[in-house]
């Protein structure tokens, strides 16, 4: 019996399935339709969001900004398109295609049931990739840390309702109000401007973990508390709830640390690759707010753990 060729849409579904994309239904059509205010034109189930051809991978929804990029996404696997022209292909019909996404990074936002983390001023990788990874280990898999290189409401539109936490990076963007972060985490590099705007973000009876050695501590503190959030200071001072004690660093890098947590002592191992103790103490402050074992975070934290390659799953899945 001579072998037969694979179907396409086997090909296609064996491809989504090693990009991680194809156990998760994000948008369908008609509910694309319904957030936008927009009429859809055939059907699809997309699982990612794509805003250039070129970031298009099987299965994405692609906001179009013209007829030509529109085409060009359907090629590369695009299942759906939002556009402001009709396109061959399973399509939503909007008036104006920044607006519909926006309403879509509403829709998402509103539909989630993930904790929702923002974090900004800490140099790149770092503290947010530890975090990301953390939290991807202690919820199996249900973490989701986006680029938001294309903007907010592109990265907030790719959040499925089943995750667990939602870890945003928000240094620079111009406006978080859809965002309303239940925690944030601010780092050493954070500005003072920046670290009031996101503290006053906040949902009520949400969590800050700032840095209580910076000279804008006070006044990042007062922005939360206003919101009705709870504050945890991290740092060297004393009066830290999350106080580093000792520091000692290994003959082959890294560091032994110890720390003191709302009076009780930690322990761990710390790979150079996440900064210095200090700023580390900001992952296990957040994984307390967000009730996430300081386990996973000290399993990804210690040198030698696989911190990077977990976070590149937290973005693909």
């Amino acid at each position: 019996m001579s072998a037969q060729p694979v179907p396409t849409e086997t090909r296609r579904a064996i491809i989504e399935e090693s990009e991680g994309t194809a156990y998760r239904t994000l948008w369908r059509a008609h509910t694309v339709a319904l957030s936008v205010g927009g009429v859809a034109h055939g059907d699809f189930a997309a699982h990612s969001i794509a805003m250039s051809p070129a970031r298009v991978i099987p299965g994405a929804l692609y906001f179009a900004r013209g007829e030509v990029d529109a085409v060009a996404a359907l090629a590369r696997g695009a299942v759906g398109v939002v556009s402001t022209r009709p396109v061959r292909g399973p399509h939503i019909l909007v008036d104006d295609v920044d607006e519909a996404l926006a309403r879509l990074a509403r829709a998402a936002r509103n539909r989630a049931r993930a904790t929702i983390i923002g974090h900004a001023g800490f140099a790149a990788g770092g503290v947010p990739t530890a975090l990301g990874a953390a939290l991807d280990g202690a919820t199996r898999g249900l973490a989701y840390a986006p680029s938001c290189e294309d903007g907010l409401d592109a990265a907030l539109a790719g959040l499925a309702a089943d995750r667990a936490h939602a870890i945003f990076a928000i240094d620079g963007l111009p406006t978080i109000d859809r965002l309303r972060p239940h925690l944030f985490v601010g780092g050493h590099l954070l500005n003072r401007a920046e670290g009031i705007r996101a503290s006053g973000s906040l949902m009520a009876g949400g969590a800050a973990v700032l840095p209580a050695d910076h000279a804008d501590f006070a006044c990042w503190r007062a922005a939360a508390l206003d919101m009705g959030a709870q504050v945890y200071g991290y740092g060297r001072k004393a009066s830290a709830d999350i106080c580093l004690l000792d520091a000692v660093g290994g003959f082959g890098g890294g560091w032994l640390v110890t720390a003191e947590m709302m009076g009780q002592r930690l322990c761990f191992a710390l790979d150079d690759a996440y900064g210095d103790p200090c700023a580390a103490l900001a992952v296990f402050g957040a994984m307390r707010a967000a009730g996430a074992s300081l386990g996973s975070a000290a399993l990804v934290m210690q040198p030698g753990a696989p911190g990077e390659e977990a976070q590149r799953r937290v973005v693909a899945g």
